[in-house]
């Protein structure tokens, strides 16, 4: 690795540089010392050597303000946000722009970031949105940007004006599988120089909304504990499990498509052969499907499955490693293409066996028979037969376990991380003058 560098102010240094063809280098030397020493940078000793000049131009240093629209968790897109902010870069220097207040906002000040503030109504308010794309021009300016990411779909409407006519690249992440929906098609057809997607499905997606935009695959990261694994009977004892019980559960925000209903469905048949078996479904209610909510605390109750079927509700991030490492298996019966599977790939971390629906990314994060297991979408039966073979074969368990760990701590925050710094880096110099 080079040496780490910070500084207060590098953008004009690493600008000037990135745009100097190589024999210029030499003769421009003592030039850029002196800019150099006038920006109050803090250099890191490590053991490869070379000057700071030498170091900038192996270092393509950029500015980057990633704009979030969205200052509460919801989901894995703010869960994402917020490992990449707490891990940081060795290559970029991060600015943050919440367009929204809220948690969001202290915790990235808290972490030392420089953190503004565009507070946003509806895209429908015209003149919210005009200060909002006003203020964000000058925030771009201000901090003498070379890229502006949009973390989710609906900054790009803000972004994508506020940049226009400067040299300013911007690029956006795409968290799901576009189906050609209108707010899809509307940030499609807004310049960016590239789109992140969450999976190769998601990109294929992407790719068919004209005009179609240069897009990379940035598979998300997922974290896990360190060290050795959490001990399943730990586990259970800490959240009051059953220690003998066969565990099987689930572990999602209460959507449709995520399919907790199909999950339901299955448990009554296999809670009905075993009485030594108790599921949990872990997650809440999405503000957007608060009927679907409704709908599986009834689904529930009418099962008589009593305490058998745990609906245990949303919990902290910091309580998940338990559930997961409390259970045999763990299972994912999305009804729709999953645009990556953050839930499963946190299981397969934790060393558990994961079944799947065969739909987007899972299919991307789960080798099929080796390291966890893909079944056909919404089919009650096939769940239901599947977990009842794994919990009879714990042979098989442990071999799919063994290898769903080593292949879940491949999407880890380190990669993801490192992939977005690269992908960032490419857009920055892209189509430079």
């Amino acid at each position: 690795m080079p040496r780490f560098v910070t500084a207060e102010s590098f953008g004009s240094v690493s600008r000037d540089i990135l745009r100097l063809k190589r024999p210029a280098l030499g003769g421009l030397r003592q030039n850029i010392s002196s800019k150099m020493a006038s920006t109050r940078l803090r250099w890191t000793d490590n053991d490869d050597g070379g000057t700071p000049a030498e170091l900038m131009t192996k270092l393509p240093f950029r500015r980057v303000g990633v704009v979030m629209p969205l200052s509460f968790q919801q989901g894995g897109a703010e869960a994402l946000f917020q490992h990449l902010l707490r891990h940081g870069s060795e290559r970029l220097h991060y600015f943050v722009a919440l367009l929204q207040d809220g948690p969001f906002v202290e915790a990235s000040r808290a972490l030392g970031y420089d953190t503004a503030v565009f507070p946003t109504t509806h895209l429908s308010d015209p003149e919210n949105f005009a200060r909002t794309v006003g203020g964000l021009r000058c925030w771009m300016r201000d901090k003498q940007l070379d890229v502006v990411f949009s973390w989710m779909l609906k900054a790009h409407f803000y972004v994508a004006p506020a940049a226009a006519f400067t040299r300013i690249r911007t690029a956006w992440f795409q968290h799901g599988i576009p189906i050609n929906g209108t707010m899809d098609r509307l940030a499609t057809l807004l310049p960016t120089s590239a789109i992140f997607c969450c999976s190769d499905h998601g990109r294929a997606a992407q790719d068919q909304l004209a005009p179609r935009r240069k897009s990379f695959t940035c598979y998300p990261g997922v974290s896990f504990p360190s060290g050795e694994p959490i001990q399943q009977d730990v586990a259970r004892q800490e959240l009051g499990l059953s220690p003998t019980h066969t565990i099987v559960g689930m572990v999602a925000r209460w959507e449709r498509w995520k399919g907790s209903h199909v999950f339901i469905e299955a448990a009554k048949v296999l809670l009905a052969e075993d009485r030594k078996l108790t599921c949990f479904l872990v997650g809440g209610a999405h503000p957007l499907d608060l009927v679907y909510a409704a709908e599986i605390h009834a689904q529930v109750a009418r099962a008589d499955m009593r305490d058998r079927f745990l609906l245990v509700g949303q919990r902290p991030a910091t309580e998940i490693p338990l559930w997961h490492s409390s259970a045999d298996l763990i299972v994912h019966p999305v009804t729709s293409p999953e645009p990556f599977g953050m839930a499963v790939a946190e299981a397969m971390c934790m060393g558990k066996v994961v079944v799947a629906s065969a739909l987007g990314g899972p299919e991307e994060i789960i080798q099929d028979g080796v390291s966890g297991v893909l079944i056909l979408p919404d089919n009650v039966a096939t769940l239901a037969q599947t977990i009842q073979e794994l919990v009879r074969d714990g042979d098989r368990r442990a071999r799919l376990a063994a290898a769903a760990r080593l292949r879940g701590r491949s999407f880890s925050i380190e990669a993801f991380a490192r992939r977005f710094e690269d992908l960032i880096i490419q857009t920055s110099l892209a189509n430079l003058s």
